[in-house]
């Protein structure tokens, strides 16, 4: 269990979530009106939490959208974009070739995308949970133990599974990996001392990678 607080967030609504197609990560999908207004209301609801220029450190997945998405929180908090500390670690579920898809594309040819527990079907050459859950142990592990805050910006998925490990959720019996539930874009997990609360926003019914 990592000591600090994690304040842990999914990015801002993108041209693909909009349009029910699923991303890649190394294809920049930027942000709607809708996603933008999202990562500002984070970002306002952060200041309230932590105040103007608080010390934090600041961890982005190195995808345009979470990037974005992290540079409209840093300008509410009054923090340095820059500084952010950016890692595939902490990128969405790979998909693989159905990656630029529409879902119903996809859903035509495999049955739906959407499954139990409002997560996504795993590509046959894509990531599984396990999978997702082995490279978050990793940057959990480099973390080190200086406690302190840190805001974390990301995906649907991989927080979930993030939050899983991190809020000490059960094994998922499908899935084999701790997966936390699902929120709408534009809310924000606390995570501390192994609990975790829903700081701003609300659980979900569907899910969008």
């Amino acid at each position: 269990m990592k000591s600090g607080r994690f304040f842990i967030m999914r990015h801002g609504e993108t041209v693909y979530n909009a349009t029910r197609r699923l991303q890649a990560n190394n294809i920049h999908t930027p942000l709607t009106r809708q996603g933008v207004e999202q990562a500002v209301a984070m970002g306002c609801a952060l200041r309230r939490e932590l105040g103007e220029k608080p010390q934090v450190t600041l961890h982005i997945s190195d995808t345009g959208r979470a990037l974005q998405t992290a540079a409209l929180i840093a300008e509410e908090l009054g923090l340095d974009w820059f500084a952010g500390q950016r890692t595939m670690d902490l990128k969405e579920i790979d998909m693989g070739s159905w990656c630029g898809r529409s879902y119903g594309e996809v859903e035509d040819e495999v049955g739906p995308i959407v499954i139990e527990d409002h997560l996504l079907r795993p590509a046959p050459d894509g990531e599984n949970y396990l999978m997702i859950a082995e490279r978050l142990n990793r940057w959990i592990d480099g973390l080190g133990d200086g406690g302190g805050d840190h805001i974390v910006v990301m995906h649907g998925i991989s927080s979930r599974v993030l939050r899983g490990i991190m809020a000490g959720y059960p094994v998922h019996p499908l899935h084999g990996a701790p997966i936390a539930p699902s929120l709408v874009q534009g809310s924000i997990a606390l995570v501390e001392d192994g609990e975790e609360q829903v700081l701003y926003g609300s659980e979900r019914g569907i899910e969008h990678a």
